[in-house]
């Protein structure tokens, strides 16, 4: 299953993210709430070998890592992520113990003999979705948990709507429907929207560049022209009378383990 409606350039991917690390964890709100309730998760579902090998993909700057070693101290912690960039960063999250894989997660090889593969807000960047969970599970050790977030189809609806441009986000029936299908069974799950408010659209884009995010896969250059077209549509269709706008974030949080 592919989740794009754009085909995303995961070299634009890449850059983007690397030219927002500076900006990052001050605007990254809601991607770290999405990690603590990630490891609230966890920590519930957890059995005692959850945390012997674990393997987190899409690691960014470290804040759902450095979240994971001061909780549940793993004894073996693998990081990735598609930016070299974050080696040295999400290093230091992980006061050092953690192994860095650089790479595209569809295409490298994983270690062998994993307990948990988990990520937050990474695999909605994913082209198979299915291909990527029969390579978690071959990586996995018999019960072992595959613990992640994603996003929903009502993810950054206001700028797709006003763009008509982004991804196209699977809901969690269709995602548990396909763990089901690789040969995992589900142990918990959530999912929810949540607003954020702006005092304007072009606050809104600003919030979106400075955590590496576009609404769209695609190159796009905002022109002044575009920009103020943008706005102006954006304020007519969700505005309030104050001038604020929200953008709607819709994290999906999903835990299962190895059938």
């Amino acid at each position: 299953m592919q989740m794009t409606g754009d085909r995303i350039d995961k070299a634009l991917i890449r850059e983007r993210f690397a030219k927002a690390i500076g900006t990052y964890d001050r605007e990254a709100s809601v991607q770290r709430h999405i990690a603590v309730q990630m490891c609230e998760m966890l920590g519930q579902a957890a059995t005692s070998g959850t945390f012997s090998r674990v393997l987190e993909i899409g690691c960014g700057t470290g804040i759902y890592t450095g979240l994971i070693c001061s909780i549940f101290n793993p004894e073996h912690l693998y990081i990735n992520d598609i930016c070299p960039e974050m080696e040295d960063i999400a290093g230091q999250a992980s006061g050092g113990k953690a192994v860095f894989i650089h790479g595209d997660a569809e295409a490298i090889r994983f270690p062998e003999g994993l307990t948990l593969i988990t990520s937050c807000s990474a695999i909605q960047w994913f082209y198979d979705l299915r291909a990527f969970f029969l390579k978690c599970r071959s990586s996995l050790n018999d019960g072992g948990m595959l613990a992640f977030s994603t996003f929903g189809e009502n993810n950054l609806k206001e700028i797709r709507q006003i763009t008509n441009a982004g991804l196209n986000y699977p809901g969690m029936q269709e995602i548990k429907t396909l763990l089901g299908e690789t040969g995992f069974g589900i142990l918990a799950s959530t999912e929810e929207n949540t607003e954020i408010w702006f005092s304007s659209p072009t606050e809104a884009v600003r919030h979106l560049k400075s955590t590496g995010v576009t609404a769209t896969s695609a190159k796009k250059s905002w022109t002044k022209k575009t920009l103020e077209s943008f706005a102006e549509k954006y304020s007519a269709a969700f505005g309030r009378e104050d001038g604020k706008v929200p953008l709607t974030y819709h994290p999906i949080h999903i835990i299962a383990n190895k059938n």
